[in-house]
C-alpha cells in the first residue's frame, strides 16, 4: 500500500502542476488556453485507450512490470517538456508519451488494492489514491516556486525528474498476493460476503461486465466526474487570475483543492466501510454541488479557496466510491480489464472537460458557461451512479455481519 501511494503521488505531481504552467506557456509562446489544454486532453484519451490494454495485461502478468514501463514513459515525457518551442512538441511529450505513461497508475493501484483488501477496502483505496490529491497540495506551490527560482524550463525538468525517480523506485516493489496470502484473503472474502451476485456470477468476465447495464451507468457517471475534476483543477488557476489574483496566490487554489480532496477521500473511505458506498457518495455529491455553486456565484478570494477545498473533498469521495463498488459488483476475475474500460470513460470526460472549458473561455472571454453548468453535471452523475448500483445488487452492497454480530452495510 505504501508503494502504491508513492507511485500515485509521484506520477500525479507533474499533472497537478500543469495548471500552473498553463498561463506561463500562454504568455511565453502566445498559444491559446484551449490549445494548451488540448495537450492534456490528448494525454487523457490516449492514456484511457492504453489503460484498457494495461489492465488486461495486469490480469495475466501482475502490476509490477507494467507500472515500471509506464512510469519510465511518463517521466521521460514530462522531462522533455523543458525543451519545447512548438505546440506539436507539447502534444507529443505531454499528450502521447505522458498519456501512455500515465495510463496505468490509477487503475493498477485500485485493482491491486482490491486484490489485497476485503473488509477495509474503502480505507485502503483512500490511502493509496490520496497520493493523487497530495500531488495537488505540493505540486502547485512547488511549481510556482521553481518557476520563480530557475525559470519554467528547468522547473518542469526538476519536477518531473525527481518525481520519476521516486515513482520508479516504488513501482519496483509492487506485487499481488501469493501462496498463503491468497488463501487467507480468499477465506476472508468468503466470511465477509455471501459469494453471489444476482444476475452476474462472482468474478465476471470482461464480456459479461460489458453486457451488464450497470457497467455503462457507472461509466457515464465516472465520465462526468472526470470532466468536472479536470476542468476545475486545470482552469482554477487562470480562473483565479482572471479575478485579479497573482500567480503565487492563485496556485494556492491547487493546494486547497488537494487538502480538501485528501481529507474527503480518507474520510469517505473509512465511512464507506461502515455506512456503505451509497450513503457516502450521496453526501459527497451534495458537497460538490454546493462548492460549485459558491465558486460561480460568490466571487471573492476567500470563498474561492474554501469552495475549491470543498469541491476537492466532494470529488475525491465520489471518485473513491465508484472505484470501491467495482469489485463488489463484478468480482476480481477480470478486475484490471473492467477497471481499464471504466478508466477510459473517466479519462474521456477528463479530456473533454478542460478542453471544452478552455474553448468556451477563448470564445466568450470568461468561464461563466462551464463553471455555471457544472452543478447540473453533478446531479446527472449522481442519478447515473444510482442506476448503476441499484439495477441489481452485488454482495458488497448488501448488509454483511460485523465482527460484533450486528448487520452493517458495505
Amino acid at each position: 500500500m505504501a508503494a502504491l501511494f508513492a507511485v500515485t503521488y509521484g506520477i500525479s505531481t507533474p499533472l497537478a502542476a500543469y495548471g500552473v504552467f498553463l498561463p506561463v506557456f500562454a504568455e511565453a509562446f502566445g498559444w491559446s488556453r484551449g490549445a494548451i489544454s488540448a495537450a492534456l486532453s490528448l494525454n487523457l484519451v490516449l492514456g484511457g485507450v492504453a489503460g484498457f490494454m494495461v489492465g488486461a495485461l495486469a490480469d495475466r502478468h501482475g502490476p509490477r512490470l507494467l507500472l515500471v514501463v509506464t512510469v519510465i514513459l511518463a517521466s521521460a515525457g514530462f522531462i522533455l517538456v523543458a525543451t519545447i518551442d512548438k505546440l506539436w512538441q507539447l502534444y507529443l511529450f505531454v499528450g502521447v508519451l505522458g498519456g501512455i505513461g500515465m495510463s496505468g497508475f490509477y487503475l493498477l493501484g485500485a485493482s491491486t488494492v482490491a486484490h489485497w483488501f476485503v473488509a477495509s477496502r474503502g480505507l485502503a483505496l483512500a490511502i493509496v489514491l490520496v497520493g493523487f490529491n497530495l500531488g495537488y497540495i505540493t505540486g502547485g506551490p512547488l511549481a510556482a516556486w521553481l518557476i520563480d527560482a530557475v525559470g519554467w524550463r528547468q522547473a518542469y525538468a526538476w519536477l518531473a525528474g525527481s518525481c520519476g525517480v521516486v515513482t520508479l523506485a516504488a513501482a519496483l516493489s509492487v506485487r499481488l498476493p501469493r501462496g498463503r496470502e491468497t488463501a487467507e484473503l480468499r477465506d476472508l472474502a468468503s466470511a465477509s460476503f455471501d459469494g453471489s451476485v444476482e444476475g452476474v456470477r462472482p468474478g465476471s468476465t470482461l464480456r459479461e461486465a460489458l453486457a451488464d447495464a450497470r457497467h455503462w451507468y457507472l461509466n457515464a457517471s465516472w465520465l462526468l466526474q472526470g470532466a468536472l475534476a479536470l476542468m476545475v483543477s486545470v482552469h482554477i488557476v487562470p480562473f483565479a487570475r482572471d479575478q485579479g489574483i497573482g500567480l503565487a496566490e492563485a496556485s494556492l487554489a491547487l493546494t486547497t483543492y488537494g487538502i480538501g480532496a485528501a481529507l474527503g477521500r480518507l474520510t469517505a473511505g473509512a465511512l464507506s466501510d461502515r455506512l456503505g458506498p451509497r450513503a457516502t457518495i450521496y453526501v459527497a455529491y451534495g458537497l460538490t454541488a454546493l462548492a460549485l455553486l459558491s465558486l460561480r456565484w460568490i466571487p471573492s478570494r476567500e470563498v474561492l479557496l474554501a469552495s475549491v477545498a470543498l469541491f476537492g473533498a466532494g470529488f475525491a469521495a465520489t471518485d473513491t466510491m465508484v472505484v470501491k463498488v467495482v469489485p463488489d459488483l463484478f468480482g476480481m476475475r477480470a478486475i484490471g480489464a473492467i477497471m481499464g474500460i471504466l478508466t477510459l470513460g473517466w479519462r474521456c470526460g477528463a479530456a473533454v472537460g478542460p478542453a471544452a472549458a478552455g474553448l468556451l473561455h477563448d470564445l466568450t472571454g470568461s468561464y461563466a458557461i462551464p463553471f455555471g453548468a457544472a452543478p447540473l453535471a453533478v446531479v446527472a452523475s449522481a442519478v447515473l451512479f444510482a442506476l448503476g448500483t441499484s439495477t441489481r445488487r452485488g454482495p458488497g452492497l448488501r448488509a454483511r455481519p460485523s465482527s460484533r454480530g450486528r448487520d452493517r452495510p458495505g
